[in-house]
């Protein structure tokens, strides 16, 4: 991808001249690790992002590695559990990892980022909660976010809820952790920003199976739409119990319910008015569609969010790693994306600064609508 065709030849070149040095030592690979919950809860999401590492390190060492030195991307399973995402990031780091892709979610990026921040290693998370690295204290140095900042979400989800579906009040469903509660807030915010009204505000812990209370509240709150901030498959059980107790108003989520698995999971109740926002585009273009074409080929399955999210951390980690003059501590590596050089990849061109280590805007946000199992254009 986005390779020209002088690089092309430039690769010929060193393939033809690899007999000449074939008696000089092949440099060490640059150790990359990928916490990742690839069992529990969050499998779903995190299985996606697996596939899409490896893709990128298969991508990134077929077009010569980083500064010719080859990438070896560990990956290792935290099972959607932040105690172990910790010590995981401390055994990667221990064993000569210079940079860490961490994580599925919110909770277990926030264990690993206090492990990198104390080890001065660059980390890259996927969760869009802003908060882990905008802190009370300041800018976490070593911490960037790769998928739009719930902010940004927020205003994308209640700008479509207000202009397209005429909504004016707001029920709000969320998740009880980090992650949902840090949404609802801000959700809550954006939408008295936009002049709309929260009628209800209901919370459900992750492990939820019977969300009759919150549901029976906000239909007798009466909202115009709903507002579902949460991740997993959860969401999907969320999505059934409503239709199935009499709520037909729109209901729209954060990027956290885009993935066809919740949609499985929703089943019949998914064929109403059910939105998300998405890093992705429902009709993809530039390097989303050479991703998704790339990633096709590779698994035979369409990219998902969460597929284009681990392809931008670890693109993002190499592009740091190309540009530091061969530091690998995570201040130097931070201080060449903080200067701002646009990295053109899935989601959106990222240009971090030292003030935003997300990079991206709201144009970057899209509404995604379930049709027929999959997220579609709306």
């Amino acid at each position: 991808m986005r390779r020209t065709i002088a690089a092309a030849a430039c690769m010929v070149s060193l393939v033809a001249g690899a007999g000449r040095a074939s008696t000089s030592a092949a440099p060490e690979p640059i150790k990359l690790a990928a916490i990742l919950s690839t069992s529990g809860p969050s499998a779903p999401l995190g299985l996606p992002q697996v596939n899409a590492v490896k893709l990128a390190e298969k991508d990134i060492n077929a077009h010569g590695g980083i500064n010719g030195r080859q990438v070896q991307i560990d990956i290792v399973d935290d099972g959607a559990k932040a105690d172990v995402a910790a010590q995981l990031a401390t055994q990667m780091i221990s064993s000569g990892h210079v940079a860490i892709f961490c994580g599925t979610r919110t909770d277990t990026s926030a264990a690993v980022a206090r492990v990198t921040a104390s080890g001065n290693v660059l980390q890259v998370y996927t969760t869009p909660t802003e908060s882990l690295w905008r802190t009370p204290r300041g800018v976490t140095k070593t911490l960037f976010e790769v998928n739009p900042r719930d902010q940004l979400e927020a205003i994308a989800l209640l700008t479509f809820a207000k202009t397209r579906l005429h909504a004016a009040k707001i029920g709000i469903l969320h998740d009880e952790n980090l992650y949902g509660s840090g949404g609802s807030t801000i959700a809550q915010n954006e939408a008295k920003t936009l002049g709309m009204t929260i009628v209800d505000d209901e919370s459900y812990p992750g492990t939820a199976t019977d969300f009759t209370a919150q549901i029976v509240k906000l239909r007798d709150a009466k909202p115009d739409a709903i507002v579902l901030w949460g991740a997993t498959t959860t969401p999907g059980l969320a999505i059934k119990a409503a239709r199935s107790l009499g709520v037909t108003v729109p209901i729209l989520g954060s990027s956290g319910i885009g993935s066809p698995a919740i949609l499985a999971v929703a089943g019949g109740a998914a064929a109403g008015e059910v939105y998300s926002a998405s890093p992705l585009a429902p009709v993809a273009f530039g390097e989303q569609k050479s991703f998704e074409t790339l990633y096709d080929g590779e698994y035979h399955a369409r990219a998902n969010p969460f597929a284009a999210m681990g392809w931008d951390a670890v693109h993002i980690l190499a592009a740091a790693l190309r540009d530091a003059n061969g530091k690998t501590d995570g201040a130097s590596l931070a201080g060449v994306l903080e200067t701002g050089k646009p990295i053109a990849l899935v989601e959106g061109t990222y240009k971090f600064s030292p003030s935003d280590h997300n990079g991206l805007v709201a144009n970057d946000v899209h509404i995604v609508k379930a049709v027929n199992g999959m997220w579609g254009a709306p």
